[in-house]
């Protein structure tokens, strides 16, 4: 018998030494190349391609792959094929990590961003006035308060500590809002007793009202209320120095613009109306006695 594919005598097998079982084995691999121009060609279901092979190196032969009946061509392998699938694989791992990274930084961004109340509470200790409020919680309060009333249209006006609640919680009206300014009245009330009439007690540490007089003292309250009878500070005549003439009392205290006017009482010894330029350029004088 011949081997139908290289013409070689096939043996009592059957078998061609070189190509292998002849018809009737669809067999798909590598066998013996019957033309042997290389060591081994390959097969498909039986029939001979131009795909070749010699050690471990493949090729292309259709030359000798037309010599063989039922030649078959395989398509080409295509390096470019591959090199694009390697470089589309390693770009879309590129964008995944990169993807990963900024998803990360944003997490962890938003992780340590401090939350508006932390942000609130934080300004008003830098700026110094939290002492103002009597809790954390007053303070949020008040400042949440602060944008509810911009909201219904109020002015966009107040103390530093309004002016941080703004920035903070409702920064639309950050820019128009003034801050009002904050400043310390001196104050001096003075006890006059030329005549004699004894309204002074002395010694030579200090002095007091005395007789028609005796409410005026150390403890003797001056209150300051605006326009509208509330009370906006409060403060104590303090120590009086002088002697049985003369007694004059020295006291300070705060107060912040924007009221439409600002009413001082010692005691029950009358009140005197100033504006807030008047305090701040003149500070309060009252002068009792004769």
């Amino acid at each position: 018998m011949t081997c139908p594919y290289c013409g070689g005598e096939v043996g009592d097998t059957g078998i061609c030494p070189r190509c292998g079982p002849p018809d009737g084995t669809a067999m798909t691999g590598w066998r013996p190349d019957p033309t042997a121009r290389h060591e081994g060609r390959y097969y498909v279901a039986g029939r001979p391609t131009d795909r070749v092979r010699d050690g471990k190196k493949q090729a292309g032969d259709p030359d000798g792959g037309r010599l063989l009946p039922g030649y078959v061509a395989l398509p080409a392998r295509s390096r470019t094929s591959i090199r694009s699938t390697w470089l589309a694989t390693g770009a879309a791992t590129v964008v995944i990590v990169l993807l990963g990274a900024v998803l990360w930084g944003l997490l962890l961004h938003r992780h340590r961003q401090p939350t508006p109340d932390a942000e609130y509470l934080s300004a008003l200790k830098n700026a110094g006035v939290e002492g103002q409020f009597t809790s954390d919680a007053n303070a949020l309060a008040h400042g949440r308060q602060v944008c509810r009333q911009l909201d219904e249209g109020g002015p966009q006006q107040g103390p530093a500590a309004d002016k941080i609640a703004v920035d903070v919680f409702c920064r639309e009206f950050s820019k128009g809002f003034h801050i009002l300014e904050t400043v310390t009245v001196s104050g001096t009330f003075v006890l006059t007793d030329a005549a004699g009439f004894g309204a002074i007690a002395a010694d030579d540490a200090s002095c007091s009202g005395a007789n028609g007089y005796s409410d005026i003292g150390p403890h003797t309250q001056v209150t300051v209320t605006n326009g509208k009878r509330e009370i906006l500070t409060t403060t104590a005549l303090g120590q009086g120095h002088g002697d049985s003439a003369t007694c004059t009392f020295t006291f300070g205290f705060p107060i912040t613009e924007g009221q439409d006017r600002y009413v001082v009482s010692v005691g029950h010894r009358g009140e005197f109306s100033y504006s807030f330029a008047q305090l701040q350029n003149n500070g309060v004088a009252i002068q009792l006695g004769h």
